[in-house]
């Protein structure tokens, strides 16, 4: 290539990497907002595991043996699943995120050269 066309790629790179920074730093807000709301979720569903059945939770308690009955064992298993649905959603959005900046990235640099070759 030619001496004249190199500030025309360098400034079609430098678009790119500025691209690149601000698609990371979308993806760590993306996943600092998860981690706030798994936090957040979790922080109040452990005194729920801790405390005693009271009597407005006597329908959920067994009555033979006293145990918490099968809501209260379900509780752990919603928050799984709340958690792995989170995880997913992370991965899903952090794809999406890259794969717009790789087809932005591909697309100004194909457009650069196309201008240099014209």
């Amino acid at each position: 290539m030619a001496d004249d066309n190199d500030p025309t790629l360098r400034n079609a790179l430098d678009a790119v990497n500025a691209g690149r920074k601000w698609t990371l730093l979308g993806i760590a807000a993306l996943f600092f907002a998860v981690l706030l709301v798994l936090a957040f979720m979790f922080s109040m569903l452990i005194p729920s595991l801790v405390q005693t059945p009271g009597p407005a939770r006597e329908i959920a308690v067994d009555q033979q043996t006293g145990a918490p009955g099968a809501v209260y064992r379900m509780v752990p298993l919603k928050a799984l699943w709340v958690s792995a649905a989170m995880q997913l959603f992370f991965v899903a959005c952090g794809t999406i995120a890259v794969m717009l900046h790789v087809s932005r990235m591909t697309r100004a640099i194909l457009r650069a050269i196309e201008s240099i070759r014209r």
